[in-house]
């Protein structure tokens, strides 16, 4: 008999060693979690140590591959070719069935709970193959399947979800994948990597967005907070002279915070606004919306702003408009120089994630995250830690 001890970092790698060193009928003595590294490692890290054995004998002929996938799945094999894919999933799920069938009666109790995890993450991967064949989720470790799927269906491109998962796979303790609250606190740390704050320097802030994304709730959401939380001088100017309600809308917000308000229609009228408001701390300056397509208005919107060095522009995208339409949208108002983004209604779409996706596709940082109508409450500034903690967990983070 051939005994042999093999080190790697999870239980699927150290069977993937024996099986290729010994063979498929080698048998599991004993395994158990063990510190390496060298004497000089600032951090030591956790690896299994499996001891394996194989008889002399020659080896038995194995059991048909479709039996023991129906098995421990429930699912009925096509013996059609299946995608490269599926074709590695179901590869990991026999090695998992030939270590069950060879393991000895001590090594199959320790190893139980294990495998059956095991089991269950790849059935969710073998599911997932099946409606996507963007990239290799055979590479996706075990344990980070079902976190992968989730970033997926809360909206975070597949691809992103993708490098997310290894990523923080590479990082976190293996023995707390089973911990979901542990798993989602870390991946909000990780998430919010991707985002980065943007701060106004300029005291003039001109919120710019399409027709019915929230400019004149959230603008009166930041004078509440300038006016009311942080104690400042604040006036408002208005350019969306088009929608009546929104124009009496945001005066009476104005008359109820006894913040100045004035209504500007050209450039000149708009200048000759900056210069009233002077001695003011924050100009905030609500816009008319207009749709994407229309190029002719949004060129008029334009006018008033181009040439203006005065000006913080900030982008204002309802998160519950379709990922592409909220490309669109930037693309057609950079004509002006944006500086930040602001997100409103995340409370309206089960997919937040999508705010990841537009920052990294669009390498804009964002000043404000809205996810309700109340005024001034519903509104948060857009600490990276507060946008992931909400798009993971569904929760503003307190602190």
């Amino acid at each position: 008999m051939i005994v042999k001890t093999y080190r790697a970092p999870t239980m699927p790698e150290a069977i993937k060693k024996i099986k290729e060193d010994l063979g498929e009928e080698a048998v599991i003595l004993s395994y158990k979690k063990v510190k390496q590294g060298s004497f000089f490692s600032f951090f030591k890290k956790e690896v299994y140590e499996v001891t394996a054995a194989i008889d002399d004998k020659p080896p038995q002929p194995d059991k048909k591959f479709k039996n023991v996938v129906e098995k421990y799945t429930g699912n009925k094999i096509s013996t059609n070719k299946t995608s490269n894919e599926t074709e590695k999933l179901e590869e990991r799920i026999k090695k998992l069935e030939q270590l069950i069938l060879s393991a000895g009666k001590e090594s199959i109790e320790r190893l139980v709970s294990d495998i059956k995890n095991d089991i269950n993450d790849l059935k969710t991967a073998i599911n997932y193959v099946k409606k996507t064949e963007e990239i290799d989720i055979s590479k996706i470790p075990l344990g980070m399947n079902k976190y992968f799927t989730y970033m997926c269906d809360i909206g975070i491109k597949k691809k992103y979800a993708y490098k997310i998962a290894i990523g923080l796979y590479r990082n976190i303790n293996k023995s707390k994948l089973n911990d979901e609250e542990y798993v989602k606190e870390y991946l909000s740390v990780v998430i919010s990597q991707f985002f980065k704050q943007s701060k106004p320097t300029k005291k003039n802030i001109v919120l710019l967005g399409p027709t019915g994304v929230g400019k004149t709730t959230t603008l009166a959401k930041l004078a509440a907070i300038y006016k009311l939380k942080q104690d400042k001088k604040v006036g408002i100017i208005t350019t969306d002279t088009y929608r009546i309600g929104a124009v009496d809308q945001l005066l009476n917000y104005a008359k109820i915070m006894d913040i100045p308000a004035i209504v500007s229609i050209t450039k000149e009228d708009f200048k000759n606004a900056l210069g009233e408001l002077k001695d003011m701390d924050v100009v905030l300056v609500d816009t008319v919306g207009r749709s994407p397509q229309d190029i002719k208005r949004l060129n008029e919107i334009f006018g008033i702003f181009k040439g203006e060095n005065r000006l913080h522009l900030s982008l204002v995208m309802a998160i519950n408009t379709k990922e592409e339409d909220c490309l669109n949208i930037y693309k057609r108002f950079s004509v002006l120089p944006i500086d930040d983004l602001i997100f409103t209604k995340v409370d309206e779409t089960k997919t937040p994630g999508s705010m990841l996706n537009l920052v990294v596709k669009l390498k804009k940082p964002v000043s404000y995250v809205s996810f309700g109508q109340d005024v001034p409450d519903d509104i948060m500034e857009a600490q990276p830690l507060k946008i992931s903690s909400l798009i993971v967990k569904g929760e503003v983070k307190n602190g």
